[in-house]
């Protein structure tokens, strides 16, 4: 699972931990003897026109449904627009470039697009922003909540003669 985010400069601390989970469906077939083996790559998009790989799930062979196992867990911060990109390539070879790779298609959008709607379904476009064929991607957010519980026991000894009322809230 990655996890993380970048940081984004004069951001408040506003943040909740977003898992998002990805799936695509009709994607278009590549390969001769087979079907694709595709891959989802997520770039995070740092300012202007920058883009750094945050990620990427794992590769299904012969699959032109895939639903990805690699959950991706992200840094949502509130009233902050993060643009992400899902790309999606068949993966032909044992190298981690992706560029020798065949492309099938790519989803630019904001994780708060993605969060609002929990489920977001869109067309997969080429480079040249027609239609990857009929393929479409599709990612779940769902928010990460820290529900652990801390028992906390205190004991002191010799001090002063003083009457103290601690109470603690979670």
């Amino acid at each position: 699972m990655a996890s993380g985010g970048a940081p984004v400069p004069g951001a408040t601390h506003w943040a909740t931990k977003v898992e998002l989970t990805i799936s695509c469906e009709n994607l278009m077939d590549m390969d001769v003897f087979s079907k694709s083996d595709p891959l989802c790559a997520l770039c995070i998009n740092t300012s202007g026109s920058h883009w750094y790989e945050f990620g990427r799930t794992e590769m299904i062979l012969n699959c032109l449904n895939p639903k990805f196992a690699k959950k991706f867990v992200i840094d949502y911060y509130f009233e902050t627009v993060q643009r992400l990109k899902f790309s999606v390539y068949d993966i032909d070879n044992d190298t981690y470039d992706l560029g020798d790779d065949d492309f099938l298609g790519e989803l630019e959008c904001t994780l708060g697009q993605i969060v609002s709607s929990r489920q977001l379904t869109r067309s997969l476009l080429l480079k040249d922003k027609r239609p990857a064929g009929h393929g479409t991607i599709t990612i779940c957010a769902e928010e990460i909540t820290d529900n652990r519980v801390a028992d906390i026991e205190v004991s002191a000894r010799r001090l002063d003669k003083k009457v103290t009322w601690v109470i603690l809230n979670s």
